[in-house]
């Protein structure tokens, strides 16, 4: 019997596992970003009516960590996006180099 049955399980402990020790919040990068496994294919006909309830089970977690994925790059878009702003106004503010 494995120790962590479910994908569920094993994104749970990854996710522990990976968070921040110290208490210094952290912007999102798209290297924090781990997108989901999708569910294998069950294309045996009587595997898949014996198994229906746990394979809809694997596919609606599937999509909720799809969407958390997305959400996830969103929010690293977002701070690449500021980062780089504030880049732009530090930039913009350098004094013109003298002639000569």
């Amino acid at each position: 019997m494995p120790l962590l049955p479910s994908r569920r399980a094993r994104l749970v402990v990854a996710t522990l596992l990976t968070m921040p020790v110290c208490g210094v919040a952290q912007g999102a990068t798209a290297l924090d970003c781990l997108p989901p496994i999708p569910p294998a294919p069950v294309t045996d006909a009587t595997t898949r009516a014996k198994f229906r309830a746990e394979i809809g089970q694997e596919f609606t977690a599937y999509f909720d960590e799809a969407q958390a994925y997305l959400r996830c790059l969103d929010a690293a878009q977002n701070e690449v996006s500021a980062e780089i702003n504030r880049a732009i106004r530090d930039y913009q503010t350098l004094e013109p180099e003298p002639d000569g």
